[in-house]
């Protein structure tokens, strides 16, 4: 078995367990990441844990307080594996899904398809602004969610090329692009001489957002770079470490039962209005089907008032 436990901290009681079966770009083990590792293990005080199977095992998966999906490339995830996520989180674990520049598209992956079950879309966008730090890809962000714990003492962001999220509530931003930015988009053709085309200029398009999820919580971050050790947009720059560090914090802090009970509600009530809507629709359609059998039976009834003439000229006739 290639799974094991990497490292442990002495106080370290809770277990982050780190994706690396899906060829992620995220690599606690490679030296551009080992800040993250040190705050992982000597500032949040947690036991890292690697997978590297090709799949996610149910059993490893629930030992885990944390699960990091680090932006994976060329590889999709299964229907079971998205299941088995999205139980763990039910039941109360953590997930932080990170992905970069061109989502879902430019890394050939789907984690649309796990996202999806929290209200988030990744798009296939990338963001420039003239706020930057040195590249117009590596753009400052100010745009913060300040009523967000994970934003506490977090003034200013940076990020080395991410891309844009939609968000549908109960999943709320956490930072998005500012005034100046330009939201590019990268083309569906291979080849499309231009790939990236502008589709939005603007503030207020999520970059990151964050969800509570039956007993569990959801982050996802368009951009893996700001958990890197580069000096300009890594987990050094600006508050980039005092967000991230907040993220790993707010996922060991317990939930409220009445937070859980408030999610419930929003769930049935969301359901309900789906079933509305399936009953709605099915109530025209019995509507529909009614007018149709008023039609064909006005039809069967008008064939009879008509006699068939017999215009029939052929020799002999009278």
């Amino acid at each position: 078995m290639l799974r094991r436990i990497i490292s442990r901290s002495q106080h370290g009681e809770s277990i982050c367990l780190v994706d690396k079966g899906f060829n992620e770009l995220l690599d606690v083990h490679d030296d551009n990441f080992s800040e993250l590792f040190h705050v992982l293990s000597d500032i949040v005080k947690v036991s890292i844990a690697i997978n590297r199977e090709d799949f996610i095992p149910e059993d490893l998966l629930s030992e885990a307080d944390i699960f990091v999906i680090g932006c994976p490339a060329r590889a999709r995830l299964s229907a079971d594996d998205i299941e088995t996520i999205a139980k763990y989180v039910r039941e109360g674990g953590n997930l932080l899904v990170i992905t970069d520049a061109g989502g879902d598209l430019a890394h050939q992956t789907n984690l649309n398809d796990l996202v999806a079950e929290f209200g988030i879309e990744i798009e296939y966008t990338t963001v420039r602004d003239t706020r930057n730090v040195g590249s117009a890809v590596s753009p400052v962000i100010e745009n913060i969610n300040v009523s967000h714990s994970v934003n506490k003492n977090v003034m200013r962001l940076v990020v080395g090329g991410g891309t844009t999220l939609s968000v549908v509530w109960p999943a709320v931003p956490l930072f998005s692009t500012g005034r100046n930015s330009v939201v590019e988009q990268l083309g569906l053709s291979a080849n499309d001489s231009h790939p990236w085309k502008i589709v939005k200029v603007g503030e207020n398009y999520p970059m990151g957002a964050a969800t509570l999820h039956g007993q569990g919580k959801v982050v996802v971050i368009g951009d893996v770079d700001m958990f890197s050790n580069d000096g300009e947009y890594g987990i050094t720059a600006l508050d980039n470490g005092t967000f991230i560090k907040n993220v790993f914090a707010w996922f060991l802090a317990p939930v409220e039962t009445s937070t859980v009970i408030d999610w419930l509600i929003a769930r049935l009530s969301n359901l309900e209005e789906k079933y509305n809507a399936v009953s709605k629709k099915c109530d025209n359609i019995s509507a529909e089907n009614e007018k149709l059998k008023k039609i064909l039976k006005e039809m069967h009834a008008t064939q009879g008032k008509y006699a068939v003439v017999d215009n029939d000229t052929s020799e002999g006739a009278e």
